[in-house]
């Protein structure tokens, strides 16, 4: 509220439609800001995988020392896909994935919503790199397994 006082008063004598493009403007740098921030993150995270993919490691290490041989991902994004491109060809069984858009990227592998019934798994690997907490909420009610975020698994290897 004290934004927009402050807003309206320094844009008060140049007009109503100064005010309100000056109000877009600042909304457009905040989420481009907010994407940048993202994007951030997500290069450390890539950035991560690859030196451990360059050391000659696999994420499947982490799954077999921790015992979890059949999980789901929760994510399709860009993590997402390539955590099920390295695990293609492991020991390590994807029984779905979890998201809630509508794409068949690998229509060998079960896609669900977090709305549907969800199978009991060992673990599930939550790819997105936001809301990490809100999505374990939703799917704990669902699922009695532990939810690793995959920073966790980058950090552990």
């Amino acid at each position: 509220m004290k934004k927009i006082v402050k807003l309206s008063a320094a844009f008060m004598g140049m007009g109503i439609p100064a005010y309100f493009l000056a109000r877009f403007q600042q909304g457009c740098i905040d989420r481009w800001k907010e994407q940048a921030d993202r994007n951030q993150e997500l290069y450390w995270v890539m950035d991560q995988w690859l030196n451990i993919c360059q050391d000659g490691r696999r994420l499947e290490e982490y799954f077999i020392k921790n015992k979890y041989q059949n999980i789901a991902i929760y994510g399709m994004e860009c993590l997402g896909q390539h955590l099920v491109k390295e695990l293609r060809d492991s020991d390590i069984k994807i029984a779905y994935v979890i998201d809630n858009m509508d794409n068949d990227l690998y229509l060998d592998i079960t896609r669900v919503t977090e709305k549907d019934e969800l199978v009991k798994v060992d673990a599930v690997v939550i790819t997105t790199l936001v809301e990490f907490d809100a999505v374990c909420d939703v799917l704990s009610q669902k699922l009695d397994c532990p939810m690793i975020a995959i920073e966790d698994i980058l950090n552990e290897i």
